[in-house]
């Protein structure tokens, strides 16, 4: 496919770059995506802020479970084009689609049907936000479908060393979500806006769009547009890659959930706070996301490929760029918690409660950003069962961390249990995956 690239060959920072970049923008368009909405959202007051944000955990719980089906996928197809077996990559790529569509459909009609009990858990007291909070999610399940397609479209993609289609197409996506948000939430003329609701049909109208517009974008591709037979052996070796990661971002959502129910004892408002912080936090895990997934699709190839040596540079490089960006992204959070919150929410109580939660979550930023970037390098060379271990056990640490610095700290106990628990998780990987990397060392030299 045109625009498609070989990241076994050529100069190590500039190839990373160019495929970095592109996905970074992604990223960012992705996440701008839940920025809009909540800008807008804000302007109703906190009630609403705090609907979305509850809603949120179990949309993100939708992309949680995904993971097992676009990561085993991109990677398997990486793999397979750095070792040039493209047709192994066209059945791949056929079976992702096939099982996207599957979870997809089935975690819509399992939120539709429990969607009460699971806003309810939550306890949010107030009953106009937590009707807010069920017409939101109800809503947004059907934009979540198209958005999981979306993804393992935008990964299939970049594991072929293309990420500058996925930024186009998203593009067109936010710009549509941009125009629509204000006119669905506020209404226009004798147009009577829909709050919450509003923005959530002004995201499920943008998917849809980015799902057909990708469909008429690779209709031309050989790979992508295969009409290869379904291989239930490679639908088995692909969650086999991706379960690790799926059980890992699984356990992290339901651990935010307990989190949140934690947070809610100090008031709707404060749940409203952790979004917002989570929207701006996005910054720094968005930029790096890029990174991780360019390291991905670069350890893939060059892992396929059996190119040792580039790993090594490949990820020496990769760490002084994630370290440069961590020092400054945390500092920024430290030292202009209260600006940038105020862009958000603006009312006295919020202000304060979010300029506590950026800074104390600025200190941590360096180490999330290291986690992310070795978590990518991890999962290009299929070794995604090692970045799990330590990522639940040490966010799992939260729970207990949060009820026991939240007696002396209060609110700002919960944030130092995630800003602690994200420090652990940067240190320890880096250290294992360098530890691993000089095994793999050993052992390819023994074998020469």
């Amino acid at each position: 496919m045109k625009g498609s690239m070989d990241l076994t060959q050529g100069p190590i920072m500039p190839t990373l770059t160019k495929l970095a970049l592109p996905i970074i923008a992604t990223n960012f368009i992705s996440t701008t995506y839940g920025m809009v909405d909540m800008i807008w959202i804000g302007k109703l007051g906190s009630g609403p802020v705090a609907a979305i944000g509850t809603a949120s955990f179990f949309i993100n719980l939708a992309i949680a479970l995904s993971t097992m089906i676009t990561i085993g996928t991109g990677i398997k197809v990486s793999h397979c084009i750095g070792a040039g077996q493209r047709d192994l990559a066209k059945s791949y790529i056929r079976n992702g689609f096939v099982m996207s569509i599957l979870v997809g459909f089935l975690y819509l009609g399992f939120v539709i049907l429990a969607r009460h009990k699971l806003i309810g858990f939550f306890e949010l007291g107030q009953d106009e936000v937590v009707k807010m909070a069920v017409d939101f999610l109800t809503i947004s399940m059907i934009g979540t479908v198209f958005n999981i397609i979306n993804i393992l479209f935008a990964t299939i993609l970049n594991s072929m060393g293309n990420s500058k289609q996925p930024f186009r197409i998203l593009t067109v996506g936010l710009i549509v979500n941009i125009v629509l948000d204000p006119l669905f939430i506020f209404g226009i003329g004798s147009f009577e806006g829909l709050g919450a609701a509003g923005a959530a049909i002004a995201t499920v109208t943008a998917n849809i769009v980015v799902t057909t517009l990708f469909v008429l974008k690779t209709r031309n591709s050989e790979l992508i547009s295969s009409s290869s037979p379904w291989n239930f052996r490679q639908m088995i070796d692909v969650v086999r890659m991706g379960i690790p990661i799926t059980i890992q971002r699984v356990t992290f959502t339901i651990i935010s959930i307990i989190i949140a129910k934690i947070i809610v004892q100090f008031g709707a408002g404060a749940i409203a706070v952790q979004k917002v912080g989570i929207q701006i936090e996005a910054i720094s895990y968005m930029t790096i996301g890029g990174l991780q997934g360019a390291i991905a699709a670069f350890f893939g190839q060059n892992y396929g490929a059996r190119k040792i040596d580039r790993l090594h540079q490949g990820y020496q490089k990769s760490l002084l760029l994630t370290t440069i960006f961590g020092i400054i992204i945390s500092l920024v959070f430290v030292l202009f918690p209260e600006q940038l919150f105020s862009v958000f929410l603006s009312d006295e109580e919020s202000l304060m409660l979010g300029t506590d939660y950026m800074r104390i979550i600025g200190f941590s930023q360096l180490f999330m950003c290291l986690e992310l970037m070795t978590v990518g390098a991890f999962n290009g060379m299929g070794k995604t069962h090692i970045p799990p271990m330590f990522s639940i056990t040490f966010t799992a640490l939260r729970i207990p961390l949060a009820l026991w610095l939240s007696g002396p700290f209060g609110l700002n106990g919960v944030w130092m249990s995630i800003a602690l628990s994200s420090v652990l998780k940067g240190l320890t990987l880096v250290f294992w995956f360098k530890k691993s990397l000089k095994k793999m060392t050993k052992v390819t030299e023994a074998s020469a």
